[in-house]
């Protein structure tokens, strides 16, 4: 079995960036870029979690 790291790698940084966040860790300290950077972690994660990470 082949693993596409690729989308793997995606969805786990934005999983962990919001992770981080619920735990106050803010890594980014603008709060509209950070908004804005939630709002693309949680679009990579559920990506992440649809997504088929086999190679063909």
């Amino acid at each position: 079995m082949k693993v596409n790291y690729y989308t793997l790698t995606l969805g786990l940084i934005g999983a962990a960036k919001l992770i981080l966040d619920a735990y106050g860790m803010d890594l980014i300290k603008n709060e509209d870029m950070n908004a804005i950077a939630n709002g693309v972690a949680a679009l990579l994660s559920v990506v992440g979690i649809y997504t088929n990470h086999q190679k063909s």
